[in-house]
């Protein structure tokens, strides 16, 4: 009998575990047929020279005349030789042996295709492994798509694989005709409208009974078991087929029960999954998207069974399907999923690979997976990383999401470009970008320049995304001369867009924000207002902004002498641009309006100018103008928590502006309830809430404080940030509530979060022996959990954290003898009746004026 020889590299090929695209020509090695009379000192094997295998020549003859001889390996692409078969080089290397198609074979390609299964079977039987030659035999016969009819291809490898003899070869294939035929009579029922309407009816009728009992799958386990497993093998594909036609829901329940690999054919399940998959895609597609829900978890049921029963080299799921459940899966699952596919050596496509490669790629702790997939990818034939597809995996890989943690060393942003481009990407202007805001994000601003002057040499223009990367980590170096390097590029190269001018406009509000006052618990004044209007007025136009203030601000703009509180170069830069031509002046868009009116409110001095613009903005809803509903609608809150912000800043409008979250709520309920959305008025957010924790923390109003954290959870339906979690185990700790503060962090790491250097800061406000005991419960905690009961979601009922105690509390008189404490509020309107009410009088009462300002503006406007 024949022997094969395998030379060393594909022996390491075969033992090495890894993803192949499914092309079949991609897996083939670099065999040779040697004859068993050939002495085996003939037989010359790869010679090392170097790090090359390279073949010696090898000079045979034919013996016996039946013998196929082993010749030696062409030096030219695609050279036929001797033994009947073409060797294919790459790089100076043998790269595969592909045999020589028999002439028999190759008739039976030239034949036109057949209508007959009868003949279908002889075709495939003659084919000799080749079953190519009948994918349009099976597109006609079936009715199959061609993606279908390859699909069809390499399951016929699989069933008829190794050395079967004629009858087995025979009966194999009989068995798998008449399932193709039944299965593609159920794709062409799927697409039918009618069949549609039936599935969705007979799905809709069963959704009460989707959920499987444990006792029907023992049940039905118990009666399949009793029959022998020929009977089983004979009836399961048709159970399978029927139940599949009356009872879809129940199709988990009856995989689970009755899969066995061992004897199950694996191409019952394919098409099983691809049938379900394509009634589902169908559904979406005429809207029925409450039917597919199910459908989809009936998928995700099934091939998450059988994935974990099917042995190696089994299952050759379509990738439509195996795509569709990857989506739901969370980042663990999806982690744990890919390693199971590797594992049973599941065929994945390179398309699949770049989808699991982009989830892992946008997390911060899976970049390391996203590596090893694209390693992966980039040791396959033919792969090109700079694709489309690749490349933004890639970028996704070198980029950095917002309020997340570094990830670890393994994926420094050096360490990754290094990687790709030994893999071979060619660096563009989106990898640039997304490597100089890593190193920006992570505090190497030199290294940022680095990359932007490496983009210079590759001939890259930069774009005003790049300037922004720049210009945004200079805000976190505000000493460094690198903002005015950047501010001297956008100046030099006329390159000021509204993307930069809103980064400088919010550089400069930041750095004012900055300013520490002395003290002053709750900082009343931002005096970045002035410079920003200056800057604003020199590249927008001043109407849209005009319409949400109360006095001509182009008197302000050529105010002369009134010099800014604090005075830094980024003012002084930006004072020295000159102004655009009234013809070239930029129209604002809603975050610069936004982020304008933000700076105006922080500059007002008393709460009855944050009266007179609340009121004057809500009487521009009521009108409903264009320009504040389009506010409202792009951004939600945002405009509200400004106004919100401002008044909690004085104690006399503090419960005013409780008020004006409770009417918030009203009026998201009242348009959720009439539109069944809410477009212009929204429920409080995460940040509304904040701001009344802050506002009222800040006036050392305690116990409030505590109860707007429990409305947070209970009424506002919200789940509290690491920031919200800081705010209130500082009010905690100002009230000395040791058991607060450790419920409060006990919880916090609960929630999944993690204590930050301002949890820290935090804690420390209290008094050391306090402080002291807080960190030897936390520590008991920490080593006994199970002595403690609290819940993951935290509501901290003030009254439990011994709030009559609290500091900072208000009591009220009852009579002209007795004083009791104010009842812990357990809503808004209970809150904003134990606050301060609004007097208008009092707050209109001219006060006695501490220093000259400028006659032409409203007094105590502007600073």
């Amino acid at each position: 009998m024949p022997t094969l020889f395998i030379c060393r590299e594909c022996t390491a090929r075969l033992a090495r575990r890894a993803y192949v695209l499914l092309r079949s020509e991609h897996r083939l090695l670099h065999t040779r047929v040697i004859p068993p009379q050939r002495p085996s000192q003939d037989v010359i094997p790869l010679v090392n020279r170097g790090r090359r295998w390279e073949p010696n020549v090898l000079q045979s003859e034919r013996q016996n005349g039946d013998a196929v001889s082993a010749t030696s390996f062409p030096s030219s692409e695609g050279q036929d030789d001797e033994t009947g078969g073409t060797t294919r080089h790459r790089g100076g290397r043998v790269w595969k042996f592909v045999p020589k198609t028999p002439l028999s074979v190759q008739r039976l390609g030239i034949l036109p295709p057949t209508d007959s299964i009868r003949e279908l079977k002889a075709k495939i039987l003659c084919a000799r492994g080749n079953y190519r030659v009948v994918h349009e035999d099976l597109v006609r016969v079936y009715g199959l798509s061609h993606s279908e009819a390859r699909h069809a291809v390499g399951q016929l490898e699989r069933l008829l694989w190794g050395h079967l003899d004629m009858d087995t070869a025979a009966s194999r294939l009989d068995r798998y005709l008449s399932w193709k035929k039944d299965i593609s009579a159920a794709l062409r029922n799927a697409a039918a409208v009618s069949s549609i309407q039936d599935v969705n009816s007979s799905i809709g009728d069963a959704s009460t009974e989707t959920t499987s009992h444990a006792s029907e799958k023992v049940s039905m386990k118990t009666a399949w078991q009793r029959l022998d497993k020929d009977r089983r093998e004979l009836l399961w594909s048709q159970m399978v087929l029927s139940t599949l036609d009356s009872e879809p829901h129940t199709l988990p329940t009856l995989i689970q029960s009755t899969f066995d690999p061992s004897w199950c054919p694996s191409y019952v399940v394919e098409d099983l999954l691809y049938v379900l998959f394509r009634r589902c895609h169908l559904a979406l597609q005429r809207g029925a998207q409450g039917n597919c829900i199910q459908m989809q978890k009936d998928i995700e049921a099934i091939v998450t069974f059988v994935l974990n029963k099917s042995p190696p080299r089994y299952l050759a799921l379509e990738q439509t399907v195996l795509q569709m459940t990857l989506p739901a899966l969370p980042t663990t699952e999806l982690n744990q999923r890919n390693q199971l596919l590797r594992t049973i050596e599941h065929p994945v496509h390179a398309h699949t690979l770049l989808h699991i490669a982009s989830r892992f790629a946008k997390s911060f702790d899976t970049k390391g997976y996203a590596v090893d997939i694209l390693r992966i990818l980039t040791d396959m034939p033919g792969f090109d990383l700079n694709t489309p597809a690749a490349a933004s995996v890639c970028t996704s890989l070198l980029t950095l999401n917002e309020n997340e943690p570094l990830p670890d060393e393994q994926a420094a942003p050096d360490i990754l470009i290094e990687f790709l481009l030994e893999r071979g990407l060619r660096p563009n202007l989106l990898v640039l970008s997304a490597l100089m805001r890593n190193f920006c994000v992570r505090g190497h601003l030199d290294t940022a320049w680095t990359v932007f002057d490496l983009m210079l040499q590759y001939g890259l223009e930069p774009d005003q995304h790049v300037y922004s990367i720049l210009l945004n980590g200079s805000k976190r170096n505000p000493g460094d001369a690198s903002l005015e390097h950047i501010f001297n590029i956008i100046t030099s190269r006329n390159a000021w867009s509204p993307v930069l001018v809103n980064d400088y406009l919010d550089l400069l509000f930041r750095e004012n924000e900055s300013q520490l006052e002395q003290r002053r618990r709750q900082r009343k004044a931002n005096n970045a207002w002035r410079p920003m209007l200056q800057l604003y007025a020199k590249f927008y136009d001043l109407a849209p902004l005009q319409k949400f203030t109360l006095f001509p601000l182009e008197n302000l703009v050529k105010a002369q002498g009134v010099e800014p509180k604090y005075s830094t170069p980024s003012i002084r830069m930006a004072e020295s641009l000159m102004p655009q031509p009234d013809t070239k002046l930029m129209q604002p868009d809603s975050v610069v309006l936004c982020l304008m009116i933000g700076a105006h409110m922080r500059s007002l001095l008393t709460p009855k100018y944050a009266i007179r613009y609340y009121r004057y903005f809500c009487k521009l809803v009521g009108k409903k103008d264009p320009a504040a509903l389009g506010l409202l609608a792009e951004h939600g809150t945002l405009v509200y928590d400004i106004f919100i912000r401002t008044l909690m800043q004085f104690r006399a409008t503090s419960g005013f502006a409780v008020e004006e979250v409770e009417k918030m709520v009203l009026a998201a309920n009242k348009e959720k309830a009439r539109d069944g959305r809410n477009l212009y008025h929204h429920p409080p957010s995460i940040y509304t809430w904040g701001i009344l924790l802050n506002g009222l923390k800040n006036h050392n109003d305690i116990r409030n404080a505590l109860a707007v954290f429990n409305m947070m959870t209970t009424i506002g339906q919200v789940r509290p940030t690491l920031p919200i979690w800081n705010a209130f185990i500082q009010t905690l700790a100002r009230a000395g509530s040791v058991s607060g503060v450790v419920k409060a962090i006990w919880s916090l790491k609960q929630a999944g979060l993690q204590p930050n250097d301002r949890t820290i800061k935090a804690i420390s406000m209290l008094p050391r022996r306090l402080r002291d005991k807080v960190i030897a419960e936390l520590e008991e905690m920490r080593r006994a959990p199970e002595k403690f009961s609290i819940p993951r979601a935290l509501p901290l009922d003030p009254t439990k954290l011994g709030a009559s105690n609290i500091k900072g509390t208000h009591n009220i008189p009852v009579d002209n003898h007795v004083r009791r404490p104010l009842a812990i509020p357990r809503n808004l309107k209970e809150l904003a009746g134990q606050l301060e009410a609004l007097d208008i009088r009092k707050i209109e009462r001219p006060r006695k004026r501490q220093q000259q300002v400028n006659s032409n503006l409203p007094l105590g406007l502007l600073r």
